[in-house]
């Protein structure tokens, strides 16, 4: 969304929380450093073995308890309160263990809500939450198991909270290609904020040997790197106030119900970058490859990543997307990626000397793309997450296979489809062309227009964005891939949809709907690149483009050419952008697979 005065009260302190010492002054020496201001590099990296391990690989049921917390990002911080998931005798602070699990093998998981508070009390917007909820005493929790082709009871959906004191058990049928999926939460009308505190974590889906599996993505480190060289990367920007507790600034643009500023804003962009829960970290390296898993769990911040080598770009290959291994590597420079997208990447250091210093260093605008660059004009840059220092040990050398896959992946392109959908996205604002929500195909979450889907069958969705910035847009249940993108004359396709209320001038809720985008094309179709050519559950729309997907609701969807997908399942699960400040309010629609 555009840039408002919030932006700019973020761009040299903490807004709206009164809780900024002077510079100089006792409070500011006691107390911590400014958001922002942390020392750079200063504490190694939590590791897989730091994070913890659930190892699920065997099957089975385990269980997990949301549990209020307090965690130090940094040495010389203050204590941090928080939420974190907890396996059975552990004292994890923040995130959640990383969740490793077998293709073809399930699981249960029973999660146990044991939060008496919500440590973001004071940002809860009540007008996003269902009536009578207490989401400050009484936090609602719902476990979504993001890119999992999972039934609609185990979707951990946003009407699927339980609150504390109860639990809810999900079963993981895991009967899809191995992939680096995550799980975090999802709870209707609070997931910018429970996300925020700390309920994420990696989910590590690992391939079956031999036939029916690749071979390739196995953990063994027989083709790929395996722990203690493969690394997850769960990359977050957090803002916090000089005692370390989380900040989240109002916004001062619209009034809230109380006649303050209103605590939802159209998003949150931190000032801090924080990797695996700890503060613009160091990770030592071998001199060898290293198979880094880097999921951008941001609330609303693109990254355009590159590792930087002393001024150069050390080049790496991105072995894989949301959804599994690529058909081959392919080799970057840099790597752009959205809010709930992962990456799978190998990044050799065997050619650079003992003591060398990579740093991964980010350019990404806030909004994306087209945000201010510079401070002093309302710009958030977050240039610098961490740092990688090469020590003599010698690393892992297996060469990188020329192919990942035995079978490639199915090109959906040639595949017929079913049916062509139109899906508009749109941003709503007032009379003083401030935001005040955005929506899909202009629809409020509780609207009774509900798309319905057959079963088994392959759909091309187009994604037209007719705001002006990019939506990173997640499917719960499939993977699906992207067909192409191209620009079209937003002006004249939203004065034809009828959103627009001529009273008012002003794009209004619940009217209108969305409406072929082929009259309004603009020069030719751009297909996807190379490393977008795998299996996706959340692509970026840009703005001004129609971006086409093409959507499998089911296992047998290709006419049994195999699938990311090996199950299909009927019922309700939802779409959303996954800018979790557009998410709450309201970018986020039903649909249901019959």
């Amino acid at each position: 969304m555009r840039i408002t005065r919030r932006q700019l009260l973020q761009a040299g302190a903490v807004a709206g929380t009164g809780l900024l010492a002077s510079p100089g002054s006792p409070a500011a020496a006691t107390r911590g450093p400014a958001s922002g201001q942390q020392a750079m590099f200063a504490e190694q990296l939590p590791t897989l073995d730091d994070l913890g391990v659930l190892d699920m690989q065997a099957g089975g049921s385990t269980s997990l308890w949301i549990r209020n917390a307090r965690h130090r990002f940094q040495e010389q911080m203050g204590l941090t309160n928080t939420l974190a998931y907890q396996e059975a005798g552990s004292s994890r602070t923040y995130l959640g263990p990383v969740i490793v699990a077998r293709r073809g093998t399930p699981f249960e998981l029973t999660v146990h809500n044991g939060a008496i508070l919500h440590p973001l009390a004071f940002a809860i917007d009540s007008e996003l939450l269902p009536a009578g909820r207490d989401d400050a005493k009484r936090p609602r929790m719902a476990v979504h198991l993001h890119g999992g082709n999972t039934s609609p009871q185990s979707d951990g959906g946003p009407d699927q909270a339980f609150g504390p004191g109860e639990s809810y058990t999900y079963r993981y049928g895991n009967n899809q290609d191995a992939a680096g999926l995550w799980y975090h939460d999802h709870a209707l009308g609070m997931t910018r904020l429970s996300v925020y505190a700390g309920l994420a974590g990696a989910y590590l889906l690992r391939d079956t040997p031999g036939p029916g599996g690749s071979g390739i993505d196995t953990g063994d480190g027989t083709h790929l790197p395996p722990p203690p060289f493969e690394v997850p990367l769960i990359i977050q920007d957090r803002m916090f106030t000089p005692d370390g507790s989380f900040a989240y600034p109002p916004n001062p643009d619209l009034n809230g119900p109380d006649g303050g500023p209103r605590p939802w804003a159209p998003e949150f962009f931190g000032d801090v970058a924080t990797v695996n829960g700890k503060c613009r970290p160091n990770l030592d390296v071998a001199r060898g490859k290293y198979r880094l898993r880097v999921f951008n769990g941001s609330n609303a911040r693109f990254y355009d990543l590159k590792f930087d080598a002393a001024g150069s770009a050390l080049a790496f290959h991105q072995i894989g997307s949301d959804g599994g291994l690529l058909n081959a590597p392919v080799r970057l420079n840099r790597l752009v990626i959205g809010p709930g997208e992962r990456a799978d990447l190998v990044v050799d250091f065997a050619g650079l000397p003992a003591g060398s210093r990579v740093i991964l260093r980010n350019s990404a605008r806030a909004p994306y793309p087209d945000g201010p660059a510079a401070v002093v004009r309302g710009g958030l840059p977050l240039p610098q997450i961490m740092q990688f220092t090469v020590t003599s040990l010698a690393g892992f050398a297996v060469p990188l296979p020329a192919r990942l896959r035995a079978t490639p992946i199915t090109d959906l392109r040639s595949v017929h489809t079913v049916a062509t959908r139109q899906m508009a996205l749109v941003e709503v604002a007032n009379a003083d062309d401030v935001p005040v929500m955005a929506l899909l195909n202009n629809r409020m979450f509780d609207s009774p227009d509900v798309t319905v889907v057959k079963s088994d069958t392959l759909e091309q969705w187009e994604l037209i964005n007719t705001t002006e910035d990019a939506h990173p847009i997640h499917l719960h249940f499939s993977q699906f891939q992207v067909r192409d993108r191209q620009k079209f004359d937003v002006q004249a396709y939203l004065g034809e949809t009828g959103y627009v209320d001529p009273a008012t001038g002003l794009v209004t809720p619940g009217r209108g709907s969305a409406i072929p985008v082929k009259p309004f094309l603009i020069g030719r179709p751009k297909g996807p690149a190379d490393n977008e050519q795998g299996w996706k559950d959340t692509v970026v729309a840009f703005p001004g483009e129609v971006t086409r997907i093409r959507v499998p609701f089911g296992a047998a969807a290709a006419g049994g050419a195999p699938l990311a997908i090996g199950s299909s399942f009927k019922g309700e699960y939802v779409w959303h952008c996954h800018i979790l400040e557009h998410e709450d309010n309201d970018m986020m629609q039903r649909y249901v697979i019959e």
